[in-house]
């Protein structure tokens, strides 16, 4: 997708935040920032920017990883993503040199857009020999050798452009005539072997689960085998279970977790008690969404956030919904979703509860 505006990735990153990077945080190597060249191996572990930046000058490809938990702009991209398609994002950067190329032709296990920010780069596209694999990291997938036929993509990218490289597709990349930089935007979709490693894991509340199988006494298979049809017999049976397709739907929509949850002192910690003034405004946390059910007749809303769980009996429904339905409010404003309902004994001590809990934050004012 050629970009008609060239700087309109430049606000998510730049030469300037680069060095900043290098400069004033400790990246360890090997995890967050990495080093390759075409058959050329790193050796050691280079540790300072004075290394990084050695290895730079003899034709290196400088990778920094897992951006979008570093700069709040590509935080917010990684974020906008997720609620846009419900998979996980993760936003690395290379930065490449002159006519180098830092790895050989491969293919990745998620789905990867680039995002072209400074000089050229030629991209190589072939179509996929084994669809759809798997983490080729952990041995869950085997490759199937390199593709036979010719690329389906040949191109060079500008700064705008994007360029989509689905899972499995074999790919390189040369840089062009002056230095490149881009940001390689992966995203991970879920797969129907990790439904079911969820569903081992929801399983493992249930006796009959995590019973031993049955001895195989002198090769004899029989009883294992009665107990395998039984168990698949099981799993038959819950496959009507609504229940369950809805408690995986709340998993799969809150555990999204290219970064933490927001943060926000002093308010979170406790020991700072919350604004009581009617212009105190609360607003939602960033990054990692939020699921509310309400149970009508048994009064009860139940929050569900990352693999953690709340449930609030008798709050006002009117209060909740206002609360995870707007960006922000103030006091005054949830005060008056609640009447009949105390202020400082039912209002503030709810709104404190998902403070600490990180649901909402406390806005700041800004100093004087």
């Amino acid at each position: 997708m050629r970009g008609q505006d060239r700087d309109r990735f430049r606000s998510l990153f730049s030469w300037e935040q680069l060095n900043h990077l290098l400069n004033f945080h400790r990246l360890r190597f090997g995890e967050e920032i990495r080093l390759a060249a075409i058959g050329k191996k790193v050796s050691g572990q280079p540790e300072t920017a004075e290394e990084w930046i050695k290895h730079c000058q003899d034709g290196y490809t400088l990778i920094i990883n897992q951006l979008q938990r570093r700069i709040p702009e590509i935080a917010e991209l990684a974020t906008g993503i997720e609620r846009a398609i419900g998979h996980r994002s993760q936003v690395n950067m290379y930065c490449s040199w002159p006519a180098q190329q830092g790895f050989d032709q491969h293919h990745d296990d998620h789905e990867v857009f680039i995002l072209q920010i400074e000089g050229t780069k030629r991209w190589v596209v072939s179509e996929e020999t084994y669809k759809y694999p798997l983490d080729k990291y952990n041995n869950v997938s085997v490759d199937t050798g390199e593709p036979k036929g010719p690329p389906y993509i040949e191109t060079e990218l500008h700064p705008g452009d994007v360029l989509y490289i689905p899972r499995g597709h074999w790919h390189y990349a040369v840089a062009g005539d002056e230095p490149s930089l881009h940001l390689t935007l992966g995203v991970t979709c879920r797969t129907g072997v990790y439904w079911l490693k969820w569903l081992a894991d929801e399983l493992m509340d249930e006796e009959e689960w995590r019973r031993n199988l049955p001895p195989v006494v002198d090769g004899d298979t029989t009883r294992l085998a009665a107990h395998v049809r039984a168990l698949m017999g099981r799993l038959a049976a819950i496959a009507d279970d609504e229940q369950l397709v809805q408690t995986y739907l709340a998993n799969h929509l809150t555990t999204q977790d290219s970064r933490h949850r927001e943060v926000g002192l002093p308010s979170q910690s406790g020991f700072h008690a919350l604004s009581t003034k009617a212009d105190t405004r609360l607003r939602q946390a960033r990054f990692n969404p939020v699921k509310v059910d309400h149970d009508a007749e048994a009064e009860q809303h139940r929050i569900q956030f990352g693999t953690r769980k709340i449930t609030l009996d008798g709050a006002p429904a009117a209060l909740i919904d206002n609360v995870f339905r707007r960006e922000s409010f103030t006091l005054a404003e949830a005060v008056d979703w609640a009447p009949g309902f105390d202020p400082d004994e039912d209002i503030a001590p709810l709104l404190r509860l998902l403070v600490e809990e990180g649901i909402l934050l406390e806005e700041q004012p800004p100093p004087a």
